[in-house]
């Protein structure tokens, strides 16, 4: 049977929640997602045809309204830890913020705590396919290059003349599993512009360092781009995003960022990443949809062989407002040198994703 790690500072949260008098119970706001998933691989090897049953995401979120429009947000995931056989279920806090807005004018706010990255936050806000698993997230935190959420501090506002928002944050880095104290943080700065409906644009820059790899090289530098378009009745939207990253060699292998890119005869040395990520959804029907996506990977510019392809297609079916179910199949295929025992590989999946 599979263990729930549930660690005691969680229950400790849910006691406070219960206790505390300063909110009415019934203004908390519960919701969740529970992703459930059917694959079948096809690999080139004896694992060809086997069949996987996994639920690659369960969330849990607690919405509780603080007084003069102040929030405290928390949410736990529950996922699945393949690599990981002595847990290989595990829940986590996924997001636990307070957001501060009644001290400052107008649309603006402080965010502390273990905050989402504003990227990957605006990212899934467009993109509804996560629930296909981990081919299906967004590049950046399917790749490792960033964590969903990180332990930090963020300033919100709106951008001048009504163009969009912004947002700077100060960061651990290295996702919420970095341990405190230490001197080097990550300044993140992410701009959305969305004056020009139908078309939405979003910049983001990322700046910091590694503690444990030499100075010389240990420079984490992330920069985003990314385009959409959605039609007014959402009969096909449209996205591009792309990234360039710089971590150092040693990094990536530790991370095992990359999808195990092989940079070991790069040790010592700043390795220059550059991807991207094309897709699109077309209305088939009221309750139907075909999306198709190609995501693109050079892990080691200027290296030959390490380069990866990713190819999706899915046909997207709304059950009810509350469940949605997609038939997808995917094939990766990896550069002559991308790493030990990477090989290229598909799988066709049954995906469910329930919300509540």
């Amino acid at each position: 049977m599979k263990k729930w790690i549930f660690p005691s500072f969680t229950l400790n949260f849910l006691a406070l929640f219960v206790s505390a008098q300063a909110f009415a119970l019934a203004d908390i706001e519960i919701t969740g997602e529970a992703d459930i998933n059917a694959s079948i691989y096809s690999l080139p090897t004896s694992d060809r045809g086997d069949s996987v049953f996994s639920v690659p995401s369960l969330l849990l979120n607690f919405n509780v309204p603080l007084k003069e429009g102040n929030l405290l947000f928390v949410s736990f995931e529950g996922a699945e830890r393949r690599d990981q056989a002595s847990k290989p279920f595990t829940v986590q806090t996924r997001e636990a913020y307070l957001d501060l807005v009644s001290i400052f004018q107008g649309m603006s706010g402080l965010r502390m705590g273990l905050i989402p990255a504003s990227w990957l936050e605006a990212q899934y806000e467009d993109w509804d396919y996560r629930f296909l698993g981990p081919t299906g997230w967004a590049i950046t935190e399917k790749w490792k290059y960033l964590y969903y959420s990180d332990l930090g501090a963020a300033f919100m506002s709106e951008l001048p003349l009504d163009m969009g928002e912004w947002t700077f944050a100060i960061q651990n880095g290295q996702g919420r599993d970095t341990e405190e104290p230490q001197p080097h943080k990550d300044m993140v700065l992410y701009l959305r512009f969305t004056k020009w409906n139908p078309w939405s644009f979003s910049l983001s820059y990322v700046r910091g360092n590694y503690e444990k790899y030499e100075d010389s090289a240990n420079l984490r530098e992330r920069i985003q781009a990314s385009a959409m378009f959605k039609t007014e009745d959402d009969h096909w939207r449209a996205g591009l995003e792309l990234l360039d990253a710089h971590d150092p060699a040693d990094a990536i292998t530790d991370l095992k960022m990359a999808e195990g890119v092989d940079v070991s005869s790069l040790t010592g040395q700043s390795v220059h990443a550059q991807g991207g990520s094309l897709y699109a959804i077309v209305s088939t029907g009221p309750k139907a949809e075909l999306m198709a996506r190609w995501d693109y990977l050079n892990a080691a510019v200027g290296e030959s062989g390490k380069d990866l392809n990713t190819y999706i297609l899915s046909l997207g079916y709304q059950v009810t407002s509350d469940v949605k179910m997609a038939l997808e199949g995917d094939y990766t295929k990896y550069g002559e040198d991308y790493g030990i025992g990477v090989r290229d590989n598909s799988k066709v999946e049954i995906a469910a994703q329930v919300l509540f």
